[in-house]
């Protein structure tokens, strides 16, 4: 029997993105069956819709009576479309990010990186601590409504459902102790599903950052040791090294047709949701909204982060070149050198369509549009 190809990049992002529905199971991870696609959709019809009729029906009542603070709803409807449409986006390319880590993770054609095991394995606990951050985070934002209910009973306005994870409104009573339960149950694991794919799929990219720049770094090691005098061995070594800048070039190029929409959606956002939030929580110290909105800029944080790490490590080839011994090199053997340390001058980048491309600058205009938007609603 064939051995099964083993995915050794992003390994545990992909285990728990299974959990989100957006990563099939082991056995299928390269050709997804059609069961894979019809739980998508069943996913969307009996819990997204339902979802987004309930929270769109209080943002409306909200508004209708006017004096209700919108800043949640808001913030929440606004993630809402960013959690569906990044899934949705995400699972269209799964195959293709599959053959990615695939290729990433076959070591026969240029050897593993020394630190490979060491990175991948501290990304491993990062992973893991994110998972349970979400989860819990989730319980907390959950628990605190729970704790309101007697209060939310008292002062509500427009027969919202009170002690649900998001502010919803039903066209039926939910006050009696089964129903509230189930209607409790239903939203929470809607969005404890949600809530972790959307930070995973920016986590994802901060992997796969992460083990380009050991690659990179292991090209430097090869260029620094590149030239010893021999013409022959040396012709071998820098056609080995333009070799393997060519396949790091080709994984920058397909981690951008893999998260480039997915990255445009979550940042298109995110703006408007820390501002929401950020005004939430000025109104009244709200706990849950301290979670959320520490989720939501560790995503954005952590997807901006893998952006100038491509950006910083990619631009480091052209110095570790012209730090070798090319001045012992052939003449041809080095306008070979330059060609390659011109090419190095462009930087590798994870584009965002109209944002331009991931990068700290990104971040912090990111930061300053949401506070825009909280001046606006204060």
């Amino acid at each position: 029997m064939k051995q099964q190809p083993e995915i050794k990049v992003c390994k545990l992002s992909c285990h728990f993105l299974r959990y989100s529905l957006i990563w099939p199971d082991e056995n299928e991870e390269f050709n997804p069956s059609k069961r894979f696609y019809i739980k998508q959709l069943l996913f969307i019809v009996f819990f997204a819709i339902p979802n987004w009729l309930v929270l769109f029906s209080h943002l409306l009542l909200s508004l209708q009576e006017g004096t209700v603070d919108v800043s949640e709803d808001f913030a929440i409807f606004t993630a809402f479309f960013s959690y569906v449409g990044m899934m949705t986006m995400y699972v269209v390319k799964q195959k293709e990010l599959a053959s990615l880590l695939l290729d990433m993770s076959d070591f026969r054609t240029f050897s593993k990186p020394p630190l490979f095991d060491t990175m991948n394995k501290k990304l491993g606990y990062f992973v893991t601590f994110i998972f349970y951050y979400a989860v819990n985070a989730t319980l907390i934002y959950n628990g605190v409504k729970i704790i309101n209910i007697p209060k939310c009973r008292r002062e509500r306005k427009i027969g919202e459902v009170c002690g649900t994870l998001t502010p919803v409104w039903t066209p039926f009573d939910t006050d009696h102790w089964l129903t509230l339960v189930l209607v409790m149950l239903y939203i929470f694991g809607f969005y404890v599903t949600v809530d972790r794919g959307i930070m995973f799929v920016a986590l994802q990219s901060f992997e796969i950052a992460c083990n380009i720049k050991l690659r990179i770094d292991q090209l430097n090691s090869m260029l620094l040791s590149c030239f010893e005098g021999n013409f022959e061995a040396d012709r071998k070594r820098l056609n080995r090294c333009i070799q393997y800048h060519n396949l790091i070039i080709s994984y920058s190029e397909r981690v951008n047709g893999c998260f480039i929409n997915e990255m445009f959606t979550f940042l298109a956002t995110g703006g408007i949701i820390f501002g929401c939030l950020e005004n939430q929580i000025l109104k009244q110290l709200d706990l849950g909204a301290m979670l959320h909105i520490a989720g939501w800029i560790e995503s954005v944080f952590l997807a901006c982060l893998s952006g100038q790490i491509m950006i910083d490590a990619s631009t480091s080839i052209a110095e570790a070149a012209y730090n070798s011994r090319w001045y012992d090199a052939d003449p041809n053997l080095r306008k070979e050198l330059i060609l390659m340390i011109m090419r190095s001058q462009k930087p590798l980048f994870l584009e965002t369509g109209p944002f331009n491309v991931l990068s700290f600058s990104l971040f912090v205009s990111i930061m300053k549009l949401s506070y825009s938007i909280l001046a606006v609603l204060r």
